[in-house]
């Protein structure tokens, strides 16, 4: 099993949004932000190549966007991913499996490609996965969140590509396990990767950065935030207890990480590169 990060562009957003009721002078301590308050952030994705399959988790935000929204959301190298792929000897047509490991923009547009007015895919020969959780609740979602959702792109990679959805937790490929966080959002699938007795784990929005990690420190955009730190702590625990490797999908200055319980609960134990 091979595993490899993919560049997939940046964007940014508030860093009030990112960490939430946490005052600015704590987080900027850790997590910099611009003379705007604004967060630079990153689109990392990680393929995994078993030999047979190659599985790429995340799909990265795509060109969708008018120019207003692009500046409005810090884009930049956002038509990066077949790049990335190919820099590391892959093309789209490669990809056997996309997973997402939920609906919003920034995690699963980047699929389709937009040319004068039509869709296609991305990955022509992938089965898309998502949780069921997580696609019935794109149908029904508030006010509040509903903006993180493009139905038309969603139905596309509905109808045309091969989309899978897993009803709850289990092992959706040899070595490549699914958990269900509700948090975040509903149905949130964390895969957790096991390969030479190590555990990875793609932290999507369950903890967005490094920085992330105080059990308080949660993103605004947590739909349910008591669920979310109920969520988050179990999870920590069990990542100190068992050295699980974080793999940060949005931390554009840290790509994996390690934690530990203390007294005053989870802590950074190491930071590295992939």
């Amino acid at each position: 099993m091979k595993l490899i990060p993919i560049h997939a562009g940046y964007f940014s957003c508030d860093g009030g949004a990112l960490f939430g009721v946490i005052p600015k002078p704590l987080w900027s301590k850790v997590y910099p932000a611009d003379k705007n308050n604004v967060t630079k952030l990153t689109l990392r994705c990680l393929l995994v190549d078993t030999g047979d399959r190659k599985i790429l988790i995340e799909a990265g935000v795509g060109t969708h966007y008018p120019e207003k929204v692009r500046q409005n959301n810090g884009h930049e190298e956002t038509d990066a991913i077949t790049k990335s792929l190919a820099d590391r000897g892959y093309s789209p047509e490669d990809i056997t499996d996309v997973l997402f490991t939920h609906l919003h923009w920034d995690h699963c547009n980047g699929a389709v490609i937009s040319e004068n007015g039509q869709f296609r895919l991305q990955f022509p020969n992938a089965t898309h996965w998502c949780s069921k959780a997580q696609w019935e609740h794109s149908k029904i979602s508030n006010i509040r969140e509903r903006a993180a959702y493009y139905p038309e792109i969603l139905n596309f990679i509905n109808s045309e590509g091969n989309m899978q959805l897993v009803d709850g937790d289990c092992e959706l490929f040899p070595g490549i396990s699914v958990r269900m966080f509700d948090g975040h959002t509903p149905g949130q699938m964390i895969p957790f990767i096991t390969s030479e007795d190590k555990t990875y784990v793609y932290m999507a929005d369950l903890i967005p950065t490094a920085a992330n990690i105080p059990i308080v420190w949660l993103a605004a955009y947590d739909l349910f935030p008591v669920t979310a730190l109920e969520e988050k702590e179990k999870f920590l625990k069990e990542a100190a207890e068992k050295n699980y490797i974080l793999f940060f999908e949005h931390d554009l200055y840290t790509e994996c990480a390690t934690v530990e319980w203390t007294e005053k609960g989870p802590k950074v134990k190491e930071k590295f590169g992939f």
